[in-house]
């Protein structure tokens, strides 16, 4: 995502089994009757360079359209990280879990906040100790388990890391205006809870 995506655009479902609902040129829609039989709301504000809303399958081009620009970005930092750092997203993830943790945590609890199994942290976190960036010892009050922390060299490499990786994130979402972001971080942070009431249910 070298640009922030235009909310213009047209929503891509590649992955995602599924089509845009509803979407089709403005000039091929039938005037007789509203498309696919919905009622279609009109007047919705304008925004200067933007289609007007169009609320059919609004909740649905949504979450779709979050999920396209989620996997975009996380792509692209991907990417670069593997670029400039030879390193993957993955183990970035698990390296910024340790960097907030600098007694370490066990592999389980490593698991638990990256919602991954605990076979593919064992092999991330050998890949990082084989690198020199994390250390791991015996737990002591469970013999059974492991501690993983970040070695010296492991938290200096994270921070070089971390700066390159916040200045892109910056470089992409710094071209909404900061109005765009404080409404989008409201409105993301009243999902999140209301999430958290549907979650389980």
């Amino acid at each position: 995502m070298s640009a922030a995506v235009p909310a213009s655009a047209p929503l891509s479902f590649e992955g995602s089994g599924m089509t845009d609902l509803g979407t089709r040129p403005a000039t091929s829609r039938p005037r007789s009757r509203p498309e696919r039989g919905l009622p279609r709301e009109r007047g919705l504000p304008r925004v200067a360079g933007l289609p007007a809303v169009d609320k059919a399958h609004l909740e649905l081009r949504l979450w779709l359209r979050m999920i396209s620009c989620s996997m975009r970005m996380e792509s692209i930092l991907s990417q670069r990280l593997r670029r400039e750092f030879n390193i993957s997203m993955a183990r970035f993830d698990v390296m910024a879990q340790l960097e907030r943790f600098p007694d370490g945590l066990t592999m389980s609890d490593l698991s638990r906040r990256l919602i991954v199994s605990n076979g593919a942290i064992t092999g991330l976190v050998d890949k990082l100790a084989e690198a020199g960036l994390v250390a791991r010892r015996e737990d002591p009050e469970d013999r059974r388990s492991m501690i993983v922390r970040l070695t010296r060299k492991g938290r200096d490499n994270f921070l070089r890391m971390a700066r390159r990786h916040e200045e892109w994130v910056v470089s992409i979402l710094g071209e909404l205006s900061v109005e765009a972001q404080s409404e989008l971080l409201r409105n993301l942070t009243l999902l999140q809870r209301n999430l958290d009431l549907h979650d389980g249910a």
